[in-house]
């Protein structure tokens, strides 16, 4: 049901990857697009498999239903699949098998981004990964590519300017600003995490002095003890500085879809109180 509202309210990018969700991703994703298919664009990655346990459907729905009696079990089902995960396959023979198999997943005959997932400098310099990725760009089965992964080894591919640099994906947050550097060198950015552990860290030092909270409800003319608030901010901040790129986020709340959808359109805060949210949150100490 998130899915279906994540469409009617106006998300129009969908990022995904063989890796996702237990090997099962690309085949729930593709289900969804079946008839929506040319009203989207669509990211997948190679280069991580999952687990081959995890690859019969019948093991994923049964994963699945042992989660929602037992939640718990999640962190530790989640370690001992990661420890299974062959990573760093990085072949044209490997690739053109990952996108065969996403393309049959996804049901598409194209995929719009397809990033090499979390490789090293070395994997994104290869030559025949390059001449694979030209190959396919002419045959249409993908519109572009480039690399997700480690900002400092993204870092490294953007100053390169490698073929694979074109369209990079890293983390981007208030706490930790990287995306200004990979501009610069002329890539497009596909940034995320702009709420993963920055809103705990940002409430933890608001509360830990008197009278902080007051002080920026008072410059930004917001409640900042408002989480939501605060959220909404973050995700505006992150939207502000890659105004033409992409910002992931990810959530089962419908609700927070609904939320972030708001604050894409760029409507919600004006620029003077960006500006400030942005100079203010610059005092925070990246640890807190």
């Amino acid at each position: 049901s998130s899915d279906v509202c994540s469409s009617d309210l106006g998300i129009r990018h969908f990022d995904t990857a063989p890796y996702y969700g237990y090997g099962e991703a690309e085949r729930v994703l593709g289900e969804f697009l079946a008839s929506r298919r040319d009203q989207v664009t669509l990211t997948t990655k190679y280069g991580i498999q999952p687990p081959n346990i995890v690859k019969a459907r019948w093991v994923n729905l049964l994963a699945r239903r042992i989660l929602r009696l037992a939640p718990s079990l999640r962190k530790t089902l989640s370690r001992q699949a990661q420890a299974l995960t062959k990573k760093g396959v990085f072949t044209a023979a490997e690739a053109r098998q990952s996108l065969e198999k996403s393309l049959a997943a996804l049901k598409t005959d194209h995929v719009d981004l397809f990033l090499l997932h979390e490789p090293t400098f070395a994997d994104a310099a290869l030559e025949e990964i390059h001449s694979f990725l030209a190959q396919e760009l002419q045959r249409g089965r993908i519109r572009a590519f480039g690399c997700g992964g480690d900002y400092r080894v993204i870092q490294s591919i953007a100053a390169a300017k490698l073929p694979t640099s074109k369209w990079l994906q890293f983390e981007d947050n208030v706490l930790s600003r990287r995306i200004e550097g990979i501009q610069l060198t002329g890539a497009q950015c596909i940034t995320f995490g702009p709420f993963r552990e920055v809103l705990a860290v940002l409430t933890h030092w608001l509360e830990s002095v008197p009278g902080r909270y007051a002080e920026w409800e008072r410059q930004l003319s917001c409640d900042c003890r408002s989480s939501a608030a605060l959220a909404a901010l973050l995700q505006a901040g992150s939207h502000a500085r890659n105004p033409d790129g992409i910002v992931l986020f990810s959530t089962k709340r419908t609700e927070r879809i609904a939320s972030a959808v708001k604050v894409a359109s760029g409507n919600q805060f004006p620029p003077e109180q960006l500006r400030k949210f942005n100079e203010l949150t610059r005092t925070v100490p990246h640890s807190v």
